[in-house]
């Protein structure tokens, strides 16, 4: 349901929403001596963890660590629905915002997703242009657990059709999962 230039993205993309996501958030390591701290690990290597904690850089060896816990961030409400996260994905394409379309997409396909708008953005403004004059119409959405379609109905002038777009909950939210063209 993607149209052709959205079969052409680029990973610098998604390594920055994966950036700006990971610095939301901190763990929470306790030391053996039972000192806790939340810090944001930024490499491991050898058996010493790097970690930042208020702004400073330390080193951790692993025999000094009893547990780390990670945290995930609460769930955003614009992504509480499949229709939401349809919604919030079609705007973002309008717009011409790539890291916000990208975001409704299932982590594992947003890699794939980032490298079929392209490196640069006229992958995105191609995709843009296309999508110009395109209505979106959510005919039916059906949920069962934490998986959900909806069918969409999509018309630009006289062309249309109607397609399913499945979804997975993630954390609380509802994202799409990436389609491929049939090769």
């Amino acid at each position: 349901m993607l149209p052709r230039a959205f079969y052409k993205f680029g990973m610098a993309v998604v390594a920055a929403v994966t950036l700006a996501a990971g610095m939301a958030h901190a763990e929470t390591i306790e030391l053996v001596d039972k000192t806790k701290l939340n810090a944001k690990i930024i490499h491991y290597y050898d058996g010493v963890y790097t970690v930042e904690a208020n702004g400073q850089t330390m080193k951790l060896p692993k025999e000094k660590i009893k547990s780390i816990s990670f945290q995930l961030p609460p769930a955003r409400p614009e992504f509480s629905t499949p229709e939401k996260t349809f919604e919030r994905w079609r705007k973002a394409l309008a717009e011409g915002a790539a890291e916000k379309a990208i975001d409704c997409y299932a982590l594992i396909y947003q890699g794939m997703a980032a490298a079929q708008m392209g490196l640069d953005q006229g992958g995105m403004k191609k995709a843009q242009k296309e999508f110009e004059g395109t209505k979106f119409q959510i005919k039916e959405s059906k949920t069962k657990g934490d998986t959900a379609t909806l069918k969409v109905l999509r018309q630009k002038g006289d062309e249309s059709d109607t397609g399913d777009i499945p979804f997975v909950r993630e954390n609380g939210e509802w994202k799409m999962v990436l389609q491929l063209p049939p090769q």
